[in-house]
């Protein structure tokens, strides 16, 4: 049965809504465009905030927001927030490409993390431990719940990766880099990206459940010239990913 509730728009107008709703963020429009491909079926209603194009639909009986979030952590924490305060959704997922940053790694793997960090916050001088800004925790946890019918959805897709995943404003792709990041997090980085650490600071704070998908386009962990990879295969990564994204919703 199709639970409906009643929401409002920016504009003040009343509308009818599923009580249930996911918004997913992607920060590429390739990403984006990978997720809305598998929903060709639908009319998804297009809007915008605040310049962030928004997809709006329902699909098995679930209300779908589909957003472009930008790059980096600013935009999305930006725009993840503007998603939390005007649809309130019930579920928010991050899905998009990373670096992976370990030996066993191969491009388009899937990492489905535990927990996010922020790698290049450094205030260690005034006591606080690598990733933490004064005040607040080191890292933020996902939802297991979600991560595990994730994890659950990706078997037979791709080899899955748990662990804990990166943000950083830099695109890795030098060793010592590389080397770095490992000791400050004592090797349990599995991939690196520019968004999600932002999905769970806003996540925390507006108290919704979240959970993270990254494909990988590149494997820094594997030597430099990752970059070349990344171009190559950030379009494929795009669709390994918003595959998993389309069979969690539709369990």
């Amino acid at each position: 049965m199709l639970l409906l509730g009643l929401g409002v728009a920016s504009n003040n107008i009343f509308y009818l809504r599923a009580m249930k709703s996911i918004a997913v963020l992607a920060a590429m429009q390739r990403e984006l465009e990978s997720v809305l491909e598998l929903f060709s079926s639908v009319n998804p209603k297009k809007i915008e905030i605040h310049g962030m194009p928004i997809y709006v639909f329902m699909y098995k009986e679930t209300e779908l927001i589909l957003a472009l979030s930008g790059v980096g952590r600013a935009n999305t924490a930006m725009n993840a927030a503007l998603i939390a305060r005007e649809f309130k959704p019930s579920e928010m997922i991050n899905v998009g490409t990373a670096g992976g940053m370990q030996h066993n790694q191969k491009i388009l793997d899937i990492v489905i993390p535990r927990e996010v960090v922020a790698l290049d916050v450094d205030l260690t001088a005034l006591g606080c431990e690598y990733g933490q800004i004064l005040g607040d925790p080191r890292s933020y946890f996902t939802d297991i719940k979600m991560q595990e019918k994730l994890i659950t959805a990706a078997k037979g897709l791709t080899t899955v990766h748990t662990g804990l995943v990166g943000s950083s404003e830099t695109f890795v792709c030098r060793q010592e880099l590389v080397l770095e990041i490992h000791r400050r997090f004592y090797g349990k980085v599995s991939c690196v990206e520019m968004e999600a650490f932002s999905i769970g600071v806003v996540c925390s704070r507006f108290e919704i459940p979240f959970a993270v998908i990254r494909s990988l386009s590149d494997v820094p962990a594997k030597g430099e010239g990752n970059e070349n990879d990344f171009n190559a295969f950030m379009g494929t990564a795009s669709k390994n990913a918003a595959q998993l994204l389309y069979k969690y919703i539709l369990e």
